[in-house]
């Protein structure tokens, strides 16, 4: 693919060009590794290698617990099925009977899973066809599951020749075709179509075989499936489509390809996560662009993943591209996430947008450029989020000072305090970030402004025991004997808390004591237990 066309207004490939293999270190695991549910304890048991029958001393020296219902039994002892012994005949036809109790694999399903065509010569000999399409209780497979996962092709061909059925589905919905094709074993496909497998889209909730290859970035196996008739329509588990998969595991060239034969640009999956949701996370800007040439919206409604619009994806990343795509498309730019992206989550709040604006996603990560393209176009400088912090104050508390000026610089106000009652000072204060405190100090910051127990700036200084920042604030002209609510001083502080030249500085610059003061450091405070202020008093009440 041309990795320097541009987008045009068809919809075309973009310039954006991305090696969809260049990130993957190490064979890609299998579609059904990649669906979030992993194997049975005896499928991974029966990669292990136990010992064979063979190496038992005797075959009375066996345990059969339970009889025939412990299914799992044979894979203890390795499977050494390819003794024609009657005893060892016995014993695999009382494992094969149907049992009314629950089990998890037999006999069939072991062979299929070790790939060991030898290991079928005894289960021929005793009937054990009768069984092939028996499903394992853990995950509904088929011994033909189990074989095609794997990418077995002469497995596949002995159960297929014995009647396995190549169209029944596993609890999760796979086919064996559609598991062939997450094993990347493109002559296992070739011979189940060939077998009365369907690869065109079909209605029968059944998992695509093109999205269990994009699962599991087998791109080849992709790239056969469409040359041969693959539908871009199907899903797989959790609603993905084929566009999910391939942007999720970064394959570029084939969003555009799909995108080429038809795919739907603006589909959800269960968590109305849509492709552009996806291409903004991870900057694909030309991708961003064509989905939204294609009619892909760029502020969709539904409440996805916390809230989160692409734009906000695209600013918490820092991908200073997607974000001006997005913008220029008109996404909302003031638009806030759920009330609990970062934790926080309480009954009063739901329903209600409580969360982060991208302004503060940016601002929280650092990305200064991103800051300032979210300010041209509009974005809120005093915007609140779910701890009442403005952009500014969340640039202190991180302490990107080039983003605390170019928020300053563009009218953020100095005075909005948090649910903490704190102020932009109080937090530079705390951190005893100097620089960060005269910086605020040079665009006006009050540097008398109270925050919870009516304490100012250098009673934060003196419970902190910040010197330098205590300088600053005198310099700055600071009340110095100010009070709190229990009449406490500065130099009360200092001295309660131990901090002895602290005091000894204030006192030679004016400052007096004589309250008791008793810290506060053991307990839950700054504004958690202030009876005036709750943690969720700024949320409406039902």
């Amino acid at each position: 693919m041309d990795a320097s066309s541009a987008a045009g207004s068809n919809g075309g490939p973009t310039e954006e060009y991305f090696n969809p293999l260049s990130r993957v270190e190490t064979l890609p695991p299998t579609y059904d590794e990649t669906a979030s549910q992993g194997r049975s304890s005896s499928e991974r048991f029966a990669r292990d290698a136990p010992p064979s029958f063979d190496e038992v001393a005797s075959l009375n020296s066996l345990p059969l617990p339970m009889g025939a219902e412990d299914r799992f039994w044979l894979s203890k002892f390795g499977l050494s099925l390819t003794s024609t012994d009657p005893p060892v005949l016995e014993i695999i036809r009382s494992k094969e009977r149907p049992s009314s109790g629950s089990f998890d694999l037999g006999p069939i399903h072991e062979a299929a899973l070790r790939n060991d065509y030898t290991l079928l010569r005894p289960l021929e000999l005793i009937g054990a066809w009768t069984h092939i399409d028996e499903r394992s209780a853990s995950r509904k497979k088929t011994a033909l599951h189990c074989a095609c996962q794997n990418g077995c092709l002469e497995f596949a061909k002995a159960l297929i020749a014995g009647g396995a059925d190549v169209e029944t589905q596993t609890l999760l919905r796979d086919t064996p075709l559609s598991l062939a094709a997450g094993s990347g074993n493109i002559e296992l496909v070739q011979y189940l179509l060939a077998n009365g497998c369907k690869l065109k889209d079909v209605d029968n909730g059944s998992v695509s075989p093109l999205c269990a290859a994009l699962a599991s970035k087998r791109q080849d196996m992709a790239i056969f499936l469409l040359n041969n008739g693959a539908g871009v329509f199907g899903w797989s588990s959790g609603s993905n489509t084929v566009l999910h998969h391939a942007l999720r595991n970064g394959m570029v060239d084939m969003a555009n390809l799909l995108l080429d034969k038809g795919a739907h640009p603006g589909t959800e999956n269960e968590k109305h996560i849509r492709p552009i949701h996806i291409a903004a996370a991870k900057g694909y800007s030309g991708i961003v662009r064509r989905l939204i040439t294609l009619g892909a919206e760029v502020s969709p409604q539904h409440q996805g993943v916390e809230w989160f619009q692409p734009l906000h994806f695209a600013a918490e990343a820092g991908h200073r591209d997607a974000v001006l795509i997005l913008l220029e498309a008109k996404a909302d730019v003031n638009a806030k996430t759920a009330w609990s992206k970062l934790g926080y989550s309480h009954p009063k709040c739901e329903g209600e947008r409580w969360g982060s604006t991208p302004l503060h996603l940016a601002v929280m990560k650092g990305y200064l450029e991103v800051a300032l393209l979210l300010l041209k176009h509009g974005a809120g400088v005093n915007e609140r989020r779910w701890d009442m912090r403005t952009p500014l104050v969340v640039a202190v508390q991180y302490g990107f000072k080039d983003i605390v000026k170019l928020l300053l610089e563009n009218k953020a106000k100095t005075d909005i305090v948090g649910m903490e009652r704190r102020a932009a000072v109080h937090v530079a204060v705390e951190r005893g970030d100097v620089e960060m405190l005269e910086l605020l100090l040079d665009f006006k910051a009050d540097v008398n402004t109270k925050m919870w127990r009516s304490w100012a700036p250098l009673h934060v200084a003196a419970e902190r025991g910040q010197l330098e920042c205590a300088k600053l604030l005198v310099r700055r002209g600071v009340k110095i004997n100010a009070t709190g609510e229990d009449g406490e001083t500065a130099v009360d502080i200092a001295e309660g808390e131990g901090f002895g030249e602290l005091a000894e500085f204030l006192v030679i610059n004016g400052g007096k004591g004589g309250k008791a003061y008793k810290s506060f450091k053991l307990s839950v405070h700054y504004g958690w237990k202030s009876p005036e202020w709750s943690k969720y008093s700024h949320v409406k009440k039902s």
